[in-house]
């Protein structure tokens, strides 16, 4: 009888095909072996279906795994809190103003803002005095209530008042090129909007 164990797994390939034993080609040495030891007994056919039965149960299991999870995140996704009611609700009415700020977004920039603020914006129409309403608000804050919009919250707007149009500090741009005679001076002046904000509401 040949000595198995020192056999390389392609030897015990080459013999179980010579024997006409089919086989898992996944299977490890210690499997071979023993496939060639029940062939030399007479015992293959029983130990080649255990060895096909065990493929198919190990092949099955993941699969049972993968259509298991979903239903487990399904039911957390059930048991988790829903949003709360207060963020859907428009009732107008200004928020209180010790504890409620907004998230405004103007002139491509964004500001948090709150009742009594002064802050001054990318240059917006109108004259000194004028009220206007920003309509572009990205979240409110309410004390323990938080509402962010996607991209904004429907509903909300923060009025303010126009307190000054002016020019803000003069930029110097200086432009230079070496041994070429270039040489460019700019100056510039950012137009800007000083704002007061009112009412946050809702």
């Amino acid at each position: 009888m040949k000595d198995y164990e020192k056999m390389t797994i392609k030897d015990l390939v080459e013999e179980l095909t010579s024997l006409g034993v089919t086989f898992n080609k996944k299977s490890k040495k210690a499997e071979l072996i023993e496939l060639l030891k029940a062939e030399s007994k007479g015992d293959a056919p029983e130990i080649e279906q255990k060895a096909v039965a065990e493929a198919d149960t190990s092949e099955a299991k993941p699969k049972a795994e993968k259509t298991e999870k979903p239903v487990v995140k399904s039911a957390e996704k059930d048991e988790s809190p829903k949003p709360k009611a207060v963020a859907k609700k428009k009732t107008g009415k200004p928020l209180s103003s010790d504890t409620s700020y907004a998230v405004i977004r103007t002139g491509g920039k964004q500001y948090q803002v709150s009742t009594g603020t002064l802050l001054r914006v990318e240059k917006i129409d109108g004259n000194v005095g004028d009220s206007i309403e920003l309509a572009d608000v990205l979240a409110v804050f309410d004390g323990n209530n938080i509402m962010i919009g996607q991209p904004t919250v429907e509903g909300a707007s923060v009025s303010a008042r126009i307190v000054e149009q002016g020019k803000a500090k003069k930029v110097v741009v200086f432009k230079k090129k070496r041994r070429k005679g270039y040489r460019v001076k700019r100056g510039h002046r950012q137009l800007y909007t000083a704002l007061e904000v009112g009412d946050i509401s809702l």
